[in-house]
């Protein structure tokens, strides 16, 4: 199986053709492939004047269809009827704009697949063409074509997202030959009709040729039947290593994830059954726990929770990928990995299991001052660095079992009063091909920013710099590393500029952040500030070669080691972890008690060059801080202005709205006349909202619906109704298609180019 943009296929010199079948198709599995394929293509469609081909035979099948009433029939069916004529008022309004042609066809050409094929054949030396369609014999006859011409003609169907689904030669051969069975067992069992006769006659001599072309083995067990249970193994039992073998090292992305199939979501009190690599059990799903984004966890024993993902998660890699984590029966303190797959009463795939964490969110503890505060009271900087320690040992680990952990954030990690840190949802890591399909855009690695998670595979030099940003905002307590003074909080693109801010030797950065960040910063041990500074600075030399977890390791090992020297560590207020001055230069240099307010350690001397010697400040920073903001007031001083966020020019903050001068946020409210609604064409979405879906890596919506809004009553294109009455058309015997048809050709050459 192979996946392709089909927006390849709308440049100048390639054509895309859509088959009937697609516009009727009610498998949910593709729900929506048509939708994201005209979202993704309408602007190299426009660009390059070259629709998507629906031909006019295709046309008249779907008015046939939609003429017919499906009261009294299978669900599926009637529904499939009722897409053909939501696909009518669709091919209207696309047509009206450009998006599609409708008008390829020919009365010497009463089916839409002998003009595929005409036109593949004819184009072949001109153009690279690809054909949507569930049609198994179009697919092999084009297959043929193509190998025979030896040109780029390709034939698939369309997945949810909107790629192009090729199979590989062997696959359609197998489905052509089930094809081929089952209308041969109803001639066999005498139930065949002139269907069944037409495409066993149509099939075998297609399905001969195509063996022979690709050189391919029919299966050894006949199609369509029941295999027999394999023999038991006379091998001896596997015994487990001491240490689960590594996953191998992912070198290619795996297909686009699909949806899977399922027939109920099992809630709480309802048994579910188990598969780990000890064996298979069942258990009734306890009380929930919480509910995120992606599905429900329940508590089922006192050390295990299950994870039930709701409908819209349920996916083929996430199956994949958990059954691949469960079958190393991986074990590690603090790392809730997958322990079994979880299945329904129907058998099917609904979620895992897992080791039940405790404790408490990093974004809702240690990043957050006032909680953390009231959380851990009594923690010091040496606890924040056990805390990076713990979550080192866990990433040195899953990394050597080739694990790439992806959406390193803070709501992914959790602590405890006793420093155990866990990391959560596994599901979403990255093993053997499988991506990570989601992110942080602040822990995102400046090379995957703006990229889509799911189509690319992060480097372990992309990890390794979500490593070093948690680091960093555990030490500092959730302050970000690229943050600078005056900037507007866009992290996305703090991040490309690599400029980071912090005081570091000799270089004295005009932007480092005002405050208790910048005394933080000071006192961190210095091997750890180097490791820092390099890695995230855009001159640093660890820049591009980001910190390894086991050289982070041993550097905040060393770390502790430090604080627990006072000869070393000779400054009291390295160990606090909100230090409220600078730290001391060197020990001898005098530590006092604040006169006023009483903070311990909370005046240090400060060396004077000219002097040689140590000034003593007669009042901490906090104190002065108090006291110049009591005088304030009294001195006569100039308004302050304030940058625009967008022009940069100076503001009284009055006059600013959320940042932005009068005019810029006029601007911002504007809507983007170069930004066109997919559905109705007009312009649906402001410089601001654009600016917003940038700042944080997302893809900017396509039209008002993708941004919860309708499209303006006065804009919407009309879908009149088919006035196509003309009765079927029904196929005469042994009909063929020559390329005699000289006018039709001098018709078809016309439009096809363009000329």
């Amino acid at each position: 199986m192979q996946l392709l943009d089909p927006v390849e296929f709308l440049q100048p010199n390639r054509r895309l053709f859509i088959d009937t079948n697609v516009f009727m198709d009610t498998d949910p599995r593709r729900t929506g492939g048509l939708k994201r394929l005209f979202e993704r293509g309408n602007r190299a469609i426009l660009a390059n004047s070259n629709p998507i081909i629906v031909p006019t035979k295709v046309i008249d099948e779907l008015t046939k269809q939609s003429r017919i009433d499906p009261t009294g029939m299978a669900p599926k069916r009637a529904d499939a009827i009722k897409k053909a004529g939501t696909a009518l008022a669709f091919l209207d309004s696309a047509s009206s704009v450009g998006l599609v042609r409708k008008d390829l066809g020919s009365d010497t050409n009463p089916y839409a697949d002998d003009l595929f094929l005409l036109l593949f054949e004819h184009f072949a030396g001109t153009y690279e063409m690809c054909l949507l369609t569930h049609d198994i014999t179009i697919k092999l006859r084009i297959r043929l074509l193509a190998h025979r011409l030896s040109k780029r003609l390709l034939v698939g169907v369309l997945t949810k997202d909107g790629d192009l689904e090729v199979e590989s030669d062997q696959s359609l051969f197998e489905r052509g030959l089930r094809k081929y069975t089952r209308h041969a067992t109803h001639i066999a069992e005498g139930i065949g009709d002139s269907k069944d006769e037409s495409e066993v006659a149509t099939l075998k001599p297609i399905l001969d040729e195509f063996r022979k072309a690709f050189r391919l083995k029919e299966p050894t067990v006949q199609l369509g039947t029941r295999t027999a249970k394999p023999a038991a193994s006379t091998r001896p039992p596997h015994t487990t290593p001491a240490r689960p073998a590594a996953f191998a090292a992912a070198v290619a992305l795996k297909p686009r994830d699909t949806p899977l199939a399922f027939s109920s979501l099992p809630k709480q009190g309802e048994r579910v059954t188990l598969m780990s690599a000890n064996g298979v059990g069942s258990i009734a799903l306890g009380s929930m726990l919480g509910e995120g984004g992606e599905g429900t966890v329940y508590e089922v024993d006192r050390g295990t929770v299950v994870k039930i993902f709701d409908k819209d998660h349920l996916t083929r890699h996430r199956k994949e990928k958990i059954e691949l984590l469960v079958s190393r029966d991986l074990k590690g303190q603090g790392m809730c990995i997958p322990s079994a797959v979880v299945t329904n009463g129907a058998g099917e795939f609904v979620g895992y299991a897992m080791p039940k964490a405790s404790g408490r969110e990093f974004q809702r503890t240690i990043f957050n001052k006032r909680k953390f505060e009231k959380e851990f009271p009594d923690w010091k900087k040496v606890d924040l660095v056990d805390i990076c320690i713990s979550f080192l040992t866990q990433v040195q680990y899953l990394h050597s079992m080739n694990v790439v952990l992806g959406d390193i954030n803070p709501k992914n990690l959790m602590v405890d009063d006793k420093k155990n840190v866990f990391i959560i949802d596994a599901d979403s890591w990255q093993v053997e091909g499988y991506p990570c399909p989601v992110g942080t855009p602040m822990f995102t690695s400046p090379r995957m920013l703006g990229k889509t998670y799911s189509d690319d595979l992060r480097t372990m030099e992309d990890e390794l710099f979500a490593v070093a940003t948690m680091l960093f905002m555990i030490v500092m307590t959730g302050q970000f590393p690229y943050i600078r003074t005056g900037t507007d909080g866009d992290m996305v693109q703090l991040i490309k500029e690599g400029n980071f801010a912090f005081q570091y030797e000799n270089r004295n950065n005009k932007d480092q952040p005002d405050g208790d960040w910048k005394y933080m910063w000071s006192h961190i041990h210095k091997p750890v500030k180097d490791l820092f500074w390099h890695t995230f600075h855009r001159e640093g030399k660890r820049y591009n070669r980001r910190p390894t977890a086991t050289e982070w390791l041993d550097a905040f090992r060393a770390y502790k080691a430090y604080l627990g020297d006072k000869r070393a560590s000779f400054d009291p207020m390295s160990n606090d972890v909100y230090p409220i001055r600078n730290k001391a230069f060197k020990p001898d240099t005098p530590i006092q008690d604040c006169p006023n307010c009483k903070r311990k350690n909370a005046i240090a001397g400060i060396w004077i060059d000219d002097t040689d010697s140590y000034s003593i400040p007669r009042q901490c920073n906090k104190c002065r801080e108090q006291q110049q903001v009591k005088a304030a007031p009294s001195q006569p001083a100039t308004p302050p202005t304030f940058a625009c966020k967008d022009c940069k020019k100076g503001f009284p903050k009055a006059q600013l709205s959320y940042g932005r001068c009068p005019s810029c946020a006029a601007k911002a409210m504007t809507l983007d006349p170069t930004r066109l609604c997919a559905d109705c064409r007009k312009p649906f979405i402001t410089y601001d909202h654009i600016g917003w879906f940038g700042s944080r890596a997302l893809d900017v919506p396509k039209s008002h619906q993708a941004i919860k809004q309708a499209c303006p009553p006065t804009t919407r294109a009309t879908y009149p109704s088919p006035t196509n009455t003309a009765a079927p058309r029904t196929r005469p015997a042994a009909q063929t298609v020559t390329q005699t048809q000289t006018g039709f050709w001098a018709t078809v050459k016309k439009w096809f180019t363009g000329a």
